[in-house]
């Protein structure tokens, strides 16, 4: 009989352990699942916070960019021999607040045909270029979703001429 209340004894000691975990373990998991929501919340917060700054600061581009078109007198550079896209951004565009790169692009997309296969580093001398301006730069940072949908439009044409099989 003493066996048998030592081994019940036992067993409930041991049964209250195992509750005490789980329910630990439920309040740890749930405290996980809370904390991690809040990160993946902040995360989009903060991307959508820089996303309107973006746009902001891209409007706020428009009165540098007509200012810098207004020295150049209509908005157009001509190229002259020995040139190179960097140093008419460095002598047109000093002090704009964007990336060379963003006003590589957006110089670059604004005038193919100043530029042997779209390459900001083969430019064309005596070729007047257009000088970027907020709807160019908008165009470069943001694709647009028409362009998405003309690449899955060509790629849905091409897949018809494919090969089908029963």
């Amino acid at each position: 009989m003493k066996i048998i209340k030592n081994f019940l004894k036992n067993t409930m000691i041991f049964m209250r352990k195992l509750f005490l975990i789980s329910i630990i373990s439920i309040v740890v998991s749930a405290l996980a699942a809370v904390i991690s929501a809040s990160m993946v919340q902040a995360e989009v917060m903060s991307s959508q916070k820089a996303l309107a700054q973006l746009l902001k600061d891209v409007k706020l581009l428009k009165p540098a960019l007509a200012e810098r078109a207004q020295m150049t007198g209509d908005g157009y550079y001509m190229i002259r021999h020995g040139d190179t896209l960097d140093g008419i951004i460095a002598r047109v565009l000093p002090d704009l607040p964007l990336r060379k790169k963003i006003l590589r692009d957006a110089v670059v997309q604004a005038n193919p045909h100043a530029f042997k296969r779209k390459n900001p580093n083969w430019m064309y001398a005596n070729k007047k270029i257009k000088l970027p301006d907020t709807n160019d730069i908008h165009n470069v940072i943001f694709t647009g979703k028409n362009n998405l949908k003309s690449a899955l439009k060509s790629d849905e044409q091409a897949r018809k001429s494919w090969v089908h099989y029963p």
